[in-house]
């Protein structure tokens, strides 16, 4: 039976020496065990890159906070049918319109917000540390 091929992935075969103190050392060991790599993967990603970002998932409940934007766009959505009614025919009133209107708006807004608690517009459920 034939011995199994190698990687073919490129071979790191230059080495850098690095000095450091033990401040230094302690906050690259940190950071190179936030990411879950090596010192030296950390090290060779900063040299290449100039930038690692760290990302830390945020501790929430997000059924709960899910669960509030829901029930924030099923009112919105409440609210867009009355006002819906009241475009088409309905007794309209200028200052029913302009509460509704107000109403959309401040619901639009808490929903963004918990949607920024969330840690991202998007969904995502990590924030960068910079």
């Amino acid at each position: 039976m034939a011995r199994p091929k190698k990687s073919t992935a490129p071979v790191k075969n230059h080495t850098f020496v690095v000095r450091l103190d033990d401040v230094q050392y302690s906050i690259i060991e940190r950071y190179a065990s936030q990411l879950g790599i090596s010192m030296a993967e950390y090290i060779r990603r900063q040299a290449v890159h100039g930038k690692v970002e760290i990302y830390h998932p945020i501790v929430a409940s997000l059924p709960e906070l899910q669960k509030l934007t829901d029930e924030f766009s099923a009112i919105g959505n409440n609210l867009n049918q009355i006002a819906r009614y009241f475009h088409t025919g309905g007794l309209q009133s200028k200052a029913m319109r302009e509460e509704i209107n107000r109403c959309i708006s401040e619901i639009m807004k808490m929903r963004k917000i918990i949607l920024k608690m969330a840690g991202d517009f998007h969904g995502s459920a990590e924030t960068p540390i910079r």
